[in-house]
């Protein structure tokens, strides 16, 4: 009887110990933090940072009313027309700087969440440097 209750109370502590060591593992955070977000434009890889300003332009877009939806589908298309000629060897600055000023007339005129509007001002100045290190 006595062997018995010893292996059961070591059984059941072992478990015991498992389990409160499984809830205390390392869980790393869910999305990574600003900083690693904006890492590689170190690298300035200009589809990736082109790609990250029209992942800006269509979370704005979701959070937009009529007039401002507008201003990002003009801005969208501008930044769309830059990516095409830049990829097909024909950069163009008019291109580029036509890109630059719809989105800056979108960010000087709109109704958006200020997070949003402080994401697109970020993606202006990106985009300036952009055309600055392109020759611009």
């Amino acid at each position: 009887m006595r062997q018995i209750l010893i292996k059961s109370l070591v059984g059941s502590g072992l478990a015991l110990s498992a389990l409160t060591l499984g809830a205390q593992q390392y869980n790393p955070q869910q999305y990574p933090p600003r900083s690693d977000y904006y890492r590689s434009d170190r690298d300035f890889d200009r589809n990736t940072l082109i790609d990250r300003v029209r992942d800006d332009l269509n979370y704005a877009q979701s959070r937009a009313y009529w007039g401002d939806r507008w201003r990002i589908a003009r801005a969208k298309d501008s930044l769309n027309e830059f990516q095409s000629r830049m990829n097909s060897g024909d950069y163009d600055r008019r291109d580029l700087d036509m890109a630059i000023n719809t989105m800056q007339r979108l960010v000087d005129n709109n109704n958006l969440p200020s997070r949003v509007e402080q994401n697109l001002s970020n993606d202006v100045n990106r985009l300036r440097d952009l055309q600055y290190r392109m020759g611009g």
